[in-house]
């Protein structure tokens, strides 16, 4: 199994599929798309949803610039339900594949302050997924940490689709308004990054980061 994702990535690679390469494959053919899009909403929602969620579940580099990009062809509206899904369901595909190769008891064989740590993330790990999405921790590094340390399921997925939300918003408003400004016929400056739109998910970015620290400290001192 693991020889199989090396490979598709390889060959994922080797044939361009790199945030530059999808960049520029976006930049040369977005007006002969965009109609096509307008025409077929919901199957090129459908199509991009099944291109991320294969792009997260073999780890291409770059998932970021894959929610950009949802945001530059797709527009918010298709683009939030698309990435959100793309996102969380490659990550799930992740953990299960991780913890199908290690086994789902690896966490058992930890010993000493390994294993209590273990503990204590199974425990409340949930508000840790929901945590570590929101800070810049590799993303495939958190999907097999999780797996290897005993999250749940169900607390798994959900953390990392609550916990992508913000960057998800941010990143989705980066490629909306790339589009519209290249439709308009500008290019994008420092100043278009100073939007109220843009300025507006990043603070809401910013506080959220803390909503599972707060949560815990009231769970602490309750």
């Amino acid at each position: 199994m693991l020889v199989l994702i090396v490979a598709v990535l390889s060959a994922a690679l080797m044939a361009g599929l790199t945030p530059q390469g999808l960049a520029e494959l976006l930049r040369e053919n977005r007006q002969s798309w965009a109609g096509w899009i307008a025409e077929h909403p919901l199957q090129a929602a459908l199509a991009y949803t099944l291109f991320y969620v294969l792009a997260v579940t073999i780890s291409l580099p770059g998932a970021l610039w894959f929610t950009i990009g949802a945001g530059y062809l797709l527009g918010a509206v298709w683009a939030i339900p698309v990435s959100l899904i793309g996102v969380t369901v490659g990550a799930t595909n992740i953990f299960l594949i991780a913890r199908y190769v290690a086994g789902e008891r690896f966490h058992h064989r930890f010993d000493g302050r390994v294993a209590k740590f273990a503990a204590g993330f199974r425990r409340n790990d949930f508000t840790y997924l929901i945590f570590l999405r929101m800070i810049p921790v590799p993303f495939f590094l958190v999907n097999v940490a999780a797996a290897l340390l005993g999250a749940r399921l169900r607390q798994y997925a959900l953390g990392t689709l609550i916990g992508t939300v913000p960057a998800t918003l941010l990143y989705i408003n980066l490629g909306a308004g790339l589009g519209e400004l290249l439709d308009a016929g500008a290019m994008p400056g420092w100043s278009d990054l100073q939007r109220p739109s843009f300025l507006i998910v990043l603070a809401m970015s910013v506080l959220l980061a803390f909503v599972p620290l707060l949560h815990r400290h009231w769970r602490e001192k309750s």
